[in-house]
């Protein structure tokens, strides 16, 4: 197995916690009712989606900053290849910046409606 496709492999196995997480937290805020009165509930719901967000967040941000090293190494079997380049013409920097904004909104958007 390369390791190309180790950190896609990576960067695939964060998606299902990160959607599952926030499903979790926005089923909470829809029909938690007065339990979200609770300052204690409203400080794990607040911490989950935080602190789950910054962990998958960074994780997926560590896959891009790997693509854009091994973009720099392809082998030359790789790089004449279609996948090379697509790799190649990829925006890495600009979906980092995406990555952290859209859950960065997410996360906002949970807290005002817990808070």
């Amino acid at each position: 197995m390369g390791i190309t496709s180790m950190r896609s492999q990576a960067g695939s196995s964060l998606i299902l916690p990160f959607v599952l997480m926030h499903g979790v937290v926005l089923v909470i805020i829809a029909f938690g009712g007065d339990a979200l009165g609770d300052s204690s509930v409203q400080l794990a719901v607040a911490a989950i989606a935080v602190i789950g967000s910054m962990w998958t967040t960074l994780n997926f941000d560590g896959v891009f900053a790997d693509f854009a090293a091994l973009r720099k190494d392809m082998p030359d079997g790789v790089a004449s290849s279609n996948f090379g380049a697509a790799l190649q013409k990829l925006p890495i920097g600009p979906m980092r910046v995406m990555g952290i904004v859209f859950s960065a909104l997410i996360v906002v958007a949970e807290l005002l409606a817990i808070y």
